[in-house]
């Protein structure tokens, strides 16, 4: 999508708050665009539809600071080290209040809205991103047991998934702190390599 203009980061700010009071069936775009201080002209001009505002939202929070800093595979350094900082990047990645405001919205909404099923899965998805290429470039490096990198991944985020994710959806817990994610990112990692590392 390239680097949000100053605008368009107004319109996605307002339209979480938007589909976060209203719901996404009870959101139209009359509605973000007097949230966000524009017209709908304004509003058309950068996204087409609702929909369209939606996935802007999610690939918005994917490009995060918070998983920018996963770390490179790097040949040679401590393989346990690495995947520390990538299972922390994941961790702090979902651990942001945005994520869980809008995987909220789409649960509360899926049965009328099954297609946002498919965007909350987009949201958590780490496929391509960082995660996938540091877990892929470390299988071809002979560093960790040679399976399908997506595989992997799938294991390794649903370790993430059921820190972060599911206990804040369905029981409302409080989010992780920098401690709690620090040590989880060291416990997974080692869950991960018992069974991944060569």
């Amino acid at each position: 999508m390239g680097e949000m203009t100053k605008k368009q980061l107004d319109i996605i700010r307002a339209a979480c708050a938007v589909f976060e009071k209203h719901g996404y069936s009870g959101t139209g775009m009359e509605t973000i665009a007097e949230a966000a201080g524009v017209s709908k002209r304004t509003l058309y001009k950068y996204y087409g539809s609702k929909e369209a505002v939606f996935s802007a939202i999610i690939k918005h929070l994917r490009q995060s600071a918070t998983l920018k800093q996963c770390p490179r595979y790097q040949p040679g350094t401590s393989v346990r080290g690495q995947l520390v900082g990538v299972v922390y990047a994941m961790l702090a990645h979902l651990n942001r209040e945005e994520h869980i405001r809008l995987a909220r919205i789409i649960i509360a909404e899926v049965i009328r809205e099954p297609k946002l099923s498919e965007i909350l899965s987009e949201a958590a998805d780490f496929s391509k991103s960082a995660p996938f290429l540091w877990i892929r470039s470390a299988m071809e490096d002979g560093q960790l047991r040679s399976e399908a990198p997506e595989k992997a991944l799938t294991h390794l985020g649903g370790l993430v998934k059921s820190a972060v994710m599911w206990p804040r959806l369905f029981f409302c817990h409080a989010p992780l702190t920098e401690g709690e994610i620090r040590n989880l990112a060291e416990e997974y990692a080692d869950f991960f390599l018992s069974y991944y590392r060569l």
